[in-house]
């Protein structure tokens, strides 16, 4: 058997291509055969073919007769098939696949695929079969596999497999299939037989089923309810067309086939378009594409100006319709155009271009990531405003109610509109939007008072139920009167909201009363609510009156309540009601500290009425007292009434009396109201709110109501009726409550703030006049300069105008100015306690033998950019953010509370931190410092050696004496310790802080607490002041000094005074004139420059042999140091030789110049010493340490600085740093030259004839009829004669 089964094999290897051919007639269509295996179990019957016809490009199948016999499978896919005509494979009895996918195949008649009797697979997926008949799978019993994925048809027909008795799987998913009602017989068909729908098979429409797999859909979920959703509805053109008159242009529109009922219709600004051809409107027939899309065409051959507008397409289905529009603007041969605008509103900033005319402009809205609000919840699409371009050139107005409004709290508002309101959220949403009219002040748009008036209209509806809603429903509408005056009259304008919220304030009686609740009352900042129940019969009369309590102003003024802060119960209005008819009068308030705004006399004949009130029926009686009449907006022309045209308004309370349930008629007695105001006005008229009147916008009417009587500052009038009353006067020219008297401050805080300021301006000025004799550095003078005026410009603007109120921007000019200024001064004492820490911990830099450079100077700048620019960036956003934030709305010109929380009391905090960080750490380094280096005071001016014996007179007279200063630049405080200065600055820094707490508590506070904390304040205003003159004035003796330099008695009781000349650099060499006054020197100094500059001082500058001989026993230092009078430390010795600061010292660094280079060149040599054997330091080297001053006796060898030598730290604002002198700079300076300009002879000669006493020196000859001593030092004269001199000064 094995071997007639491998000839049968081998015999047909051996056939080779040319058998296949002969029994392959489709090989000419570029088909394939190939034999196939028989199935397993399978007898030897007929040969098995597979015939592949794959992408060859067929327009249709080959005939059956072309195939060859006992072909099985049938490969046409990927072809060009568009037609599967009835029979097209009728033959193929043995046919078992058939595979036709990815072809064109558009229409399957029926009867295709009769005489298939043994097909089991067939595939039609990726074509375009767009309608399906019941009847074209006829013949196909023994069908298994069914693949109609792909296409393009959107339902099938109902029985469509109902041919297909042996049907298992079948998958007809495609792109449009929409699950609807149509495909609920699917359903039913699988649950009734074995067939299986594929899990491919998924829905594409509608949305909320897309991507459910079919077989997983429930039938309550295939529903046609609604308009109908296309997988297919286009438009073209889909944009705005522009078009010239007389111009052709053809639309298209294409949608979704579902049946015999789908129609499109063409309209013209919604009106049915009629095929017309003399207008040139052509309507070409509908189309039916695959019974799939249908196609309708509108040509407009010759566009006429009335083609202007909309043009739309509607498909009508049974379903419903649904239609397409587009825009067309005819253009006229000379067209307009809109000019580009800018709009900005509550939505925001838009800027429309250049628009031609006829034609609609779009913006997109401004996006709010977080935005609350239906418009916001993340809807596909961009929002846009649009604004037509009218035909004329004009644009129209646009619409913005797309976009969210860019204010927080209007978004917050109108999403509280949006919310559905029920007796289970009324009371907290009440409370949540009590929160938001708290910051009614800063409200800046209409809708704003438009939203929170329909939020109580509806709260009202819930009062009956909710008691507790009366008080928030009051408290709202109290705040609703911190609104700004216009914005409340736009929105009565745009839709009465003033009068929506007191027609809902008037209806709450009406509500709330009943049998379980006879009486109520609310009080709030701006509104008093007070309503009864009362019996007719048993009714006497009443008597209320409207106060509150007084905080001591001015007797005429009325108490301003805070806007924008939490209420407080002294500022609330208040009703107290009596029955009966007492005697009130709002002068004599019987109250204690209370004032009364307003009162009402109800008569006691009130509900006397022609026809009687049923006996035992109830009445509800209502009281409201307004403030103000901010409410009560008159917004047409009220020329005829009583404000005649708005030249009166509301000058005092607004009063409100009201019943409900029982019928008041014209009353026999009038209702007497008093009603206080401010001042005197003019022309004053009692009158009553009419709703009715203009148009329904209400204004004030003086019919029945009169004056009555007039008092200072009380007016009382008689009503016949009841409703709001007020007294209307002309303000022009008077007082309103707003800018009512300024309140003055306690006496106690001007007196000090005087004292304060004089002591500031007296520093001030002192340090700027004798800056160039105070020995202080110069980052140390402007941080002094800096804090004394910021303390100066705090105290005197909040002295002079916290109270300004009544003056909106000159109290907003306050506000910002004590902004910038507190936190200015308090960055000025960070920045000094900064400064002061690093000259505590600074330690002397490592330098090499020969490095003479010094350290870079570091500018000024950084310290004005710390302490001023911060504040001004601080204050700057606080303006630009919202300038109502320094509004005044307290009683005193400042922050409103939450944004000075994050403008002043955060950044407070934080420097204060900071601050006290730096001292708690300067104090630490003071305690860590060895004993002897932390009291040694340090001197009030180094005295300079002298290194000859009384070699020191000129033959003029004069002393001529070499200073080697070394670098003229203070370094530190010449006065204080760092101890004293540390201590100092705590003190200061705490008078401060205590300062502006003890100012703020008390202009805050009310009565006694005000009255101690303003003596508190002036406490501390009196000690701050003096003691900032008392330290940097007062026990300074470089200040009495300059102070009494200015005095010519002074001057003259001085035996030997030095004076330097402030002009000269120590690079030029500076002069110091002895006994003589500083006009003399001076002059001597401008001629030194000429050769007979030294007899230019004048005989005042000259000395005599005695005076020389007592000058250089006086020049000696004193063998031990005298003992301080005032802490008993020791004091060097210090000459009476005043050194200077140089002006160019505080703009531009100390340098070398010059003689930096000579010393490098001239490298090392010995080290000198005088005649006693000690080293002389220079001018600037003298004083660091005690061992080596004058005052040490001369007798300390040379030594290097020790580690715990107190080193004054480098200059942070100075122009230069000071370094600790080394030797090879010593040695260095010990050989300058000397630069003295020689005179003339004949001067020299009448110089040597006046003064006989030529005493030599020790150490070597004249030179130039002077005797040269370097001071700085200790080289003989044989070294001066060879050395180069870095600088001298004579004397």
């Amino acid at each position: 058997m094995r071997r007639a089964a491998a000839l049968v094999l081998l015999a047909a290897a051996l056939s080779g291509p040319g058998a296949g051919a002969r029994s392959c007639p489709a090989l000419s269509l570029g088909c394939k055969c190939a034999a196939e295996r028989a199935k397993a179990g399978g007898g030897p019957g007929a040969p098995r073919r597979r015939v592949v016809c794959s992408g060859g490009g067929l327009p249709a199948p080959p005939e059956p007769r072309l195939l060859p016999e006992g072909t099985v499978t049938l490969l046409l896919s990927n072809n060009k098939i568009t037609v599967l005509e009835n029979g097209s494979f009728f033959g193929l009895r043995a046919l078992e696949k058939l595979d036709l996918k990815n072809n064109l195949i558009s229409t399957v008649q029926p009867g295709a695929f009769l005489g298939l009797p043994e097909l089991k697979r067939l595939d039609l997926s990726n074509n375009r079969i767009g309608c399906l008949s019941a009847s074209v799978f006829q013949g196909l019993p023994n069908l298994l596999r069914l693949n109609m994925s792909g296409n393009i048809f959107s339902s099938l027909p109902p029985g469509v497999f109902d041919e297909l008795p042996s049907l298992k799987v079948v998958d007809f998913g495609t792109e449009y299939l929409t699950c609807d009602c149509n495909l609920r017989w699917v359903l039913r068909w699988a649950r009734e037989r074995p067939a299986q729908i594929s899990e491919r098979t998924a829905c594409a429409f509608p949305r909320q089923l897309r991507g459910v797999a079919l077989r997983a859909a429930r039938d309550g979920q295939l529903r046609c309810a609604g308009a109908p959703e296309l997988h297919t509805h286009h438009l073209i053109p889909s944009l705005r067309q522009v078009v010239f008159q007389g111009d052709r242009l053809p639309f298209q529109c294409t949608a979704t086939y579902l049946d015999n009922s789908t129609q499109i219709r063409w309209f013209h600004n919604r009106e049915p378009v009629q095929e017309d051809e003399q207008t040139g409107v052509i309507v070409e027939e509908s189309l039916i594409h695959d019974c799939t899309f249908i196609t309708s065409e509108l040509i407009l051959s010759n566009i006429h100006i009335s083609a202007n507008g909309e043009w739309e397409c509607a498909v009508s289905t049974s379903q419903g319709n649904v239609s397409k529009k587009v825009e067309i603007v005819v253009l006229e041969t000379s067209a307009s155009y809109c000019p580009a605008e800018r709009v900005t509103n509550n939505r925001g900033d838009f800027r429309w271009p250049r628009t031609l005319a006829g034609i609609t402009a779009y913006q997109p809205c401004l996006q709010h990531p977080f935005a609350a609000g239906p418009a916001g919840v993340g809807l596909a699409g961009e929002k846009q405003a649009w604004r037509r371009c009218d035909r004329t050139g004009r644009w129209e107005d646009g619409d913005y109610s797309h976009c969210l409004y860019t204010n927080d709290i209007t978004r917050v508002l109108y999403t509280f509109v949006l919310m559905p309101i029920n007796a289970s959220n009324a009371l907290t949403l009440a409370h949540q939007l009590r929160v938001y009219t708290a910051e009614a002040a800063n409200f800046s748009d209409m809708v704003d008072v438009l939203y929170v008036a329909q939020m109580i209209e509806k709260f009202i509806g819930y009062v009956d139920q909710i008691k507790q809603l009366t008080d928030v429903i009051v408290e709202m509408a109290s705040n609703i009167m911190l609104v700004d005056d216009h914005i409340l009259w736009m929105s009565q304008k745009e839709e009465k909201a003033c009068t929506s919220i007191v027609r809902s304030l008037e209806r709450i009686a009406a509500h709330t009363l009943g049998s379980n609740s006879q009486h109520m009352a609310v009080n709030s900042r701006n509104i008093a609510f007070e309503a009864y129940v009362v019996k007719p019969e048993s009714y006497v009369g009443l008597s209320c009156v409207a106060f509150q309590r007084w905080d001591g102003g001015p007797p005429g003024r009325l108490p301003v309540a805070e806007q924008g802060a939490e209420p407080t119960p002294d500022q609330q209005l208040r009703l107290r009601c009596t029955t009966g008819r007492p005697n009130i009068s709002l002068t004599s308030f019987h109250i204690k500290n209370s004032i009364a705004l307003a009162s009402i006399q109800l008569p006691p004949s009130l509900f006397a009425s022609p026809t009687p009130a049923t006996p035992g029926a109830d009445c509800k009686l209502q009281l409201l007292v307004f403030r103000n009449g901010k409410l009560f907006c008159s917004t047409g022309n009220s020329s005829r009434l009583a404000d005649d045209g708005k030249r009166r308004s509301v000058a005092t309370p607004v009063i409100y009396a009201g019943t409900y349930g029982c019928g008041v008629g014209n009353l026999s007695e009038p209702v007497a109201v008093s009603l206080r105001h401010p001042g005197e006005g003019t022309d004053p008229v009692a009158a009553y709110w009419n709703f009715e009147v203009l148009g329904g916008m209400g204004g004030w009417s003086d019919e029945g109501c009169q004056l009555a009587t007039r008092e200072p500052n009380v007016t009382s009038l008689h009503c016949r009726h009841l409703s709001n009353v007020a007294v209307l006067m002309e303000l022009s020219g008077f007082p309103s409550e707003a800018q009512g008297a300024v309140e003055v401050l306690h006496p106690a805080m001007y007196t000090c703030t005087a004292v304060l300021l004089l002591c500031l301006f007296t520093t001030i000025i002192t340090y700027i006049v004798h800056h160039g004799t105070i020995l202080i550095p110069r980052k140390g003078w402007h941080m002094l300069l800096n804090l004394c005026f910021h303390i100066a410009m705090t105290a005197a603007v909040f002295a002079g105008g916290i109270t300004l109120t009544g003056y909106r921007a000159v109290c907003q000019a306050v506000g910002i100015i004590l902004h910038y200024s507190s936190l200015s001064t308090l960055l000025w004492m960070a920045v000094k306690a900064r400064v002061l820490y690093k000259e505590l911990t600074w330690k002397t830099p490592q330098q090499p033998d020969r490095d003479t450079s010094q350290a870079a100077p570091r500018p000024m700048l950084r310290f004005y950019l710390i302490a001023g620019g911060i504040p001004l960036i601080i204050c700057g956003i606080t303006a630009a953010v919202n300038i109502q934030n320094y509004h005044d709305n307290n009683p005193y010109c400042w922050l409103v509370w939450r944004p000075s929380l994050g403008a002043f009391y955060v950044p407070v905090a934080f420097i204060l931190l900071v601050t006290w960080i730096y001292f708690l750490c300067a104090g630490l380094s003071l305690q860590c410092r060895p004993s002897h280096q932390k009291d040694i005071p340090e001197p009030l001016e180094p005295a300079p050696r002298l290194g000859g014996t009384s070699d020191l007179l000129t033959d003029s007279g004069s002393i001529s004496v070499t200073l080697n200063s070394g670098p003229p630049c203070p370094e530190g405080d010449g006065v204080y310790s760092l101890r004293v200065q540390f201590w100092a600055l705590v003190a200061t820094h705490a008078l401060y802080v205590a300062l502006w707490t003890f100012g703020a508590t008390a202009v805050s506070q009310r009565w006694y607490l005000s009255i101690v904390f303003s003596c508190l304040y002036g406490i501390t205003a009196v000690a701050l002041g003096l003691f900032i003159f008392v330290h940097h004035c007062l026990r300074r003796r470089d200040v009495l000094s300059s102070w009494f330099s200015c005095c010519p008695s002074y001057r003259n009781a001085l035996p030997m005074q030095a004076y330097v000349h402030p002009g000269l650099g120590p690079e030029d060499g500076s002069q110091v004139f002895i006994g003589c006054e500083p006009e003399a020197a001076r002059s001597g100094a401008s001629s030194s420059s000429s050769p007979s500059s030294a007899g230019s001082a004048g005989g005042r500058c000259k000395l005599t042999n005695l005076q020389v001989a007592q000058s250089q026993v006086e020049s000696r230092p004193a063998p031990h140091p005298e003992p301080d009078a005032a802490d008993g430390k020791p004091l060097r010795h210090t000459s009476n030789l005043h050194g200077r600061r140089s002006h160019r010292g505080r703009t531009k660094p100390c340098r070398d110049g010059k003689h930096h280079r000579l010393k490098m060149l001239r490298g090392p040599s010995e080290q000198p010493s005088s005649e006693s054997g000690s080293l002389h330091n220079s001018h600037s080297e003298s004083y660091p340490s005690g061992r080596t001053s004058p005052a040490s006796g001369g007798r300390a060898g040379p030594r290097l600085p020790q580690d715990g030598d107190a080193v004054p730290s480098p200059s942070e604002g100075s122009d230069g740093g000071r370094r600790m002198p080394d030797f090879a700079e010593a040695r260095r300076r010990s050989g300058s030259r000397d630069n003295l300009r020689p005179g003339g002879s004949a001067e020299r000669e009448a110089k040597r004839r006046s003064y006989p006493l030529n005493v030599g020196s020790h150490n070597g000859g004249l030179k130039g009829s002077k005797y040269d001593i370097n001071l700085a030092s200790a080289d003989s004269v044989a070294g001066m004669k060879t050395g180069l001199w870095k600088s001298e000064t004579t004397v």
